[in-house]
């Protein structure tokens, strides 16, 4: 598992750009610290951001990847 910190330098996605994936419910993260907030991100979402980023290149919206 990542940080946010560590998996936006990996996915080239900023830290920014993360949080809002979140809060819309497109990515959520593997697991969140209960008492620091702290997100952690894994395999699975590593996937799930190539797949992602594939659909926004061939000009779907976050509302329709999201659905």
């Amino acid at each position: 598992m990542w940080k946010i910190g560590e998996f936006s330098e990996m996915t080239n996605l900023t830290v920014k750009t993360l949080r809002y994936y979140n809060e819309i419910g497109l990515l959520i993260p593997e697991d969140v610290d209960i008492y620091s907030g702290y997100r952690y991100y894994g395999k699975k979402n590593l996937q799930e951001v190539k797949i992602i980023e594939q659909l926004k290149k061939v000009g779907f919206t976050l509302e329709e990847i999201k659905t």
